[in-house]
């Protein structure tokens, strides 16, 4: 499996790309290829086209959840689309898969709407939509979880957004949140959005419907930025236990996460351009 990081807070010395406060990013699993979030704007379009990274072969889309800064690149992604000559029109349309509560609306105080910018129908234009609160498998090695069980309030990361409902304008429970899961052949390698289910839900979930305990990495990001010392403690004191040997950390984890974490494992940083390989020699991704 390789993935390669479109979008992202962070650049990497001598690799000129741009970033911005989302995330996106492009992995290949044999013959497929996934989208995996759009990050804010169209921006990932952009840092592609630089890396010579081919998004009309995208066999899937993935939506980790229904934020804007995962979410917000839709808009663009639809008028890519839209504006591909026929000749190019790629062979089959992608499959577009994320959890129904994904296209619910969501309301900062400070930020105003927060929520996915398109509708399912706008969606459903260029692809395939599968809505899916339960787990999918995507290819021969990469499940997408749907709803992630929580059984520890106290272990979830909040949002700081309201979410319209029956009942009114409710704190944003993030129900959606999801991650994709490549079963490798040194363990689970977890890639996450912004993991609001919380990392001990979310690998907990991973292992039960890949049946391996072994996790060999967790990238993306953690949503830690804001948490409390205790909780940051707690993460990394938990991944240690777990024996998680390797953190790719990324967007919304933070400093002071990474630097707990990296008195337990492994930290590896990354950037937009990072190309990183699982069980395979690296190969171009000029065709991805």
């Amino acid at each position: 499996m390789q993935l390669i990081v479109l979008v992202d807070n962070t650049t990497l010395i001598d690799r000129y790309y741009r970033a911005e406060p989302g995330l996106s990013f492009i992995l290949r699993d044999g013959d497929t290829r996934i989208l995996f979030d759009c990050g804010y704007s169209d921006l990932f379009i952009a840092n592609a086209d630089a890396m010579k990274v081919d998004l009309n072969s995208i066999n899937s889309i993935v939506l980790s959840h229904g934020h804007i800064d995962h979410t917000g690149g839709l808009i663009p992604l639809i008028r890519f689309y839209h504006a591909i000559p026929d000749g190019d029109t790629p062979g089959t349309r992608p499959s577009i898969i994320t959890h129904p509560a994904t296209f619910g609306r969501k309301v900062s105080e400070k930020e105003g709407d927060v929520g996915c910018p398109v509708t399912r129908d706008q969606l459903a234009a260029i692809g395939d939509l599968h809505l899916s609160e339960r787990p999918l498998r995507i290819s021969d090695r990469i499940w997408f979880l749907g709803e992630i069980p929580r059984t520890d309030p106290s272990r979830t990361q909040k949002s700081t957004a309201s979410v319209e409902s029956p009942a009114g304008w409710v704190p944003d429970p993030v129900t959606e949140d999801s991650a994709l899961v490549y079963c490798g052949d040194e363990g689970l390698v977890i890639i996450c959005g912004c993991t609001h289910a919380g990392i001990e839900h979310t690998v907990s979930y991973a292992r039960e419907i890949c049946g391996d305990e072994r996790v060999a990495a967790i990238i993306g990001g953690l949503h830690l930025y804001s948490a409390s010392p205790e909780r940051i403690a707690g993460v990394a004191d938990w991944c240690a236990e777990e024996g998680i040997p390797e953190i790719y950390p990324c967007h919304c984890t933070g400093l002071p996460a990474t630097i707990a974490f990296s008195k337990h494992l492994t930290v590896i940083p990354i950037g937009v351009g990072s190309h990183l390989t699982w069980d395979e020699e690296p190969v171009s991704l000029d065709k991805v």
